[in-house]
């Protein structure tokens, strides 16, 4: 490529520009899919390669670990999980792209209880364009991704997470992440 078609190319690609609402939707939508896309091909190939192995077991305890370590850094900008409530937790693991791109809406938000509900999910978008069936989704998303938004509140000593519906169980409802205080 000479440098001729290296500006070109740049200039085309608009780095220099502030990105769009749908530009920079798009751009953090595609990253989600990427992610998932790829912990699909480490799952199937750890299967191919490795028969003896629990995959799921593989990528349910990476995703895990992945969710514990972001519910820690929520916990340290908190000052410790002791000062984490379903609105810290919920607030704290919220974010522009996250709003934009789940499609989220934040339905309670109290001391007690916190629901933010999920209308888009990438993942499941992913999955169905790598041609999986609606039961292998719901099994990739309940028994491995989802633990992720498990282990998050972890670290926060004073909450429980639950999703009683999620896009992935295939009955039409949003994923409903609800975070109670535990009782005392």
């Amino acid at each position: 490529m000479s440098q001729e078609e290296i500006k070109k190319f740049i200039a085309e690609a608009k780095i220099d520009q502030p990105a769009t609402v749908e530009e920079f939707h798009q751009a953090v939508k595609d990253a989600y899919k990427d992610r998932t896309r790829q912990v699909y091909f480490i799952w199937r190939k750890l299967k191919e390669l490795y028969p003896e192995v629990d995959a799921n077991r593989v990528i349910r305890e990476g995703s895990y670990d992945f969710g514990l370590y972001q519910g820690e850094k929520i916990a340290a900008k908190y000052g410790g999980g002791d000062n984490v409530g379903p609105k810290e937790a919920l607030l704290g693991q919220t974010s522009r792209g996250g709003l934009l791109v789940f499609e989220q809406e934040i339905k309670q938000l109290d001391n007690d209880k916190a629901v933010k509900i999920f209308n888009c999910c990438p993942h499941v978008e992913a999955l169905t364009e790598l041609g999986l069936s609606k039961a292998e989704i719901k099994m990739f998303c309940r028994d491995m991704l989802g633990h992720c938004d498990y282990a998050i509140c972890k670290p926060f000593n004073n909450v429980d997470i639950d999703f009683p519906t999620t896009i992935a169980d295939g009955e039409g409802h949003g994923c409903a992440m609800t975070i109670t205080r535990k009782p005392k």
